[in-house]
């Protein structure tokens, strides 16, 4: 599994990748790979949080830590309470980006609009409330 400075070079890089997928109008793929960013940033978090150097995937672990949902990230990196204390702002960034799911990659070409995807993006990059920015200072 990837290390904690992995995961986080992950969460820049697939941002990017999403960013270049928008530019070029594809919604779809840019929400779907936004979806990453905050996954990987979180699990990042956690590994610092546990003070180990790769992510836990495998033996009994497997079971708590491989996931996707984002509430069940968020609790485990240690920051829920902290985000119920966040500023508005970045709460409802939060609230933006929590109904993603790696399913998504099902669904057909369309599904997303110009309007939904930059909003996504918007969150997960906003000065100073995104989301990534804000996980940035605890990972």
């Amino acid at each position: 599994m990837p290390t904690r400075n992995e995961l986080k070079e992950l969460a820049k890089l697939r941002l990017e990748e999403a960013e270049t997928l928008f530019d070029t109008g594809l919604y779809d793929g840019a929400v779907y790979l936004s979806g990453y960013v905050i996954e990987f940033a979180l699990k990042a978090r956690i590994c610092k949080l546990l003070d180990i150097s790769e992510y836990p995937s495998s033996g009994r672990l497997k079971s708590a830590y491989a996931v996707h949902d984002f509430d069940q990230l968020l609790l485990l990196s240690g920051l829920k309470e902290k985000i119920n204390l966040a500023p508005v702002e970045l709460y409802a960034n939060w609230s933006i980006t929590i109904p993603w799911s790696p399913e998504m990659r099902y669904k057909p070409k369309g599904s997303v609009s110009k309007d939904e995807a930059e909003q996504i993006l918007n969150a997960i990059r906003d000065k100073p409330n995104g989301v990534l920015r804000w996980i940035m200072k605890y990972w």
